[in-house]
């Protein structure tokens, strides 16, 4: 009798072993994005608990439960936010949970965007921000003369961010990657004008060097750079008067063309006065490393591939089998 109730004994410990073993495990075993996770003031195990559970971060309600309880956290898990994710075990969720975190507003900016692009995409992010600070008139003004120093990249911003903390952010991102690639303070200001051009007329991070090769070229010959996207943001910063505009017109006419700017590069030789984008990484490191080649025009096709010229008349060529005009 006592050998067959220690069996049904030990049956029941390893059965309930085995339970909580597989209870414990991940709800998800191959990869899935993080969520974002709140556990508000005053809330209870039990809240906690079916909050996870609703969300779908854990298996077991008891089994979570049992795992805060042999952890000793029950106390010290956190009002906030967290990223937590179904790969998560029951034990890393609750270890994670005793570590909150300030919500931020995530802003994702693209390389080759003008400071009005970046502003209307943050206006809009902290839009929906409870007693928000950031202002889009403060943007506008602190980021004048700071054109292609707004760095494009993925940026964390407190709730409470004002216009000042975010274009010292990007401004403070600009000097991190341009001091890591070593660009002598005398060339920075051309440079970062080259790549805001290369930013525009490149379609992808391979082209930029060649293009910048082109671009130097011209300009230690005194070609004109005849570059369409410096007439583009010309005309915009003429026509437009808000943040939501189209800041890159398609098909620009013979009249466009003949704009009166300084930054019109068919008219002026030279460069722009200052940059036209906000350049990343890849177009900053090709201005400061153009390729040298035997080419002096490039185009790109209908699908967006390159092709390079080294004479006016095979350029000319180019547009007409390429893009089908000016076809003699």
């Amino acid at each position: 009798m006592l050998k067959r109730f220690l069996l049904v004994f030990t049956i029941i410990i390893v059965s309930i072993f085995a339970w909580y073993f597989q209870s414990i495990q991940p709800v998800a075993h191959f990869d899935v994005t993080s969520v974002d996770f709140e556990i508000k003031p005053n809330s209870g195990l039990s809240d906690i608990t079916n909050s996870l559970s609703a969300a779908k971060l854990i298996r077991s309600r008891t089994a979570f439960k049992i795992t805060v309880v042999r952890l000793g956290i029950t106390d010290k898990m956190q009002a906030g936010y967290f990223k937590l994710s179904p790969n998560m075990n029951a034990t890393e969720i609750a270890r994670a949970l005793t570590h909150a975190s300030v919500r931020q507003v995530r802003v994702t900016l693209q390389e080759g965007l003008r400071k009005e692009e970046i502003n209307f995409i943050l206006d809009k992010a902290f839009r929906d921000v409870p007693g928000k600070k950031f202002n889009s008139a403060d943007f506008a003004a602190l980021a004048k003369g700071k054109e292609g120093r707004l760095f494009p990249d993925t940026y964390d911003f407190a709730l409470s961010a004002t216009a000042e903390d975010v274009i010292n952010k990007l401004l403070n991102r600009f000097d991190e990657v341009t001091s890591a690639l070593n660009i002598p303070s005398s060339k920075i200001n051309e440079i970062i004008i080259i790549a805001s051009l290369l930013e525009r007329e490149a379609a992808n991070a391979g082209e930029m060097p060649l293009v910048a090769g082109v671009i130097l070229k011209r300009l230690q010959n005194d070609w004109p750079l005849q570059i369409d996207a410096t007439v583009q943001y010309a005309l915009a910063s003429k026509n437009c008067p808000k943040i939501d505009c189209v800041w890159w017109a398609n098909n620009l006419t013979s009249t466009n063309i003949k704009f009166v700017s300084p930054y019109n590069t068919y008219l002026n030789k030279g460069l722009p006065p200052t940059p036209i984008s906000s350049p990343g990484k890849d177009a900053i490191s090709a201005a400061a490393s153009p390729q040298e080649s035997t080419a002096w025009f490039y185009l790109h096709d209908l699908n967006g591939k390159i092709h390079f010229a080294d004479t006016i008349e095979n350029h000319n060529q180019n547009i007409c089998k390429y893009l089908k005009k000016d076809c003699q």
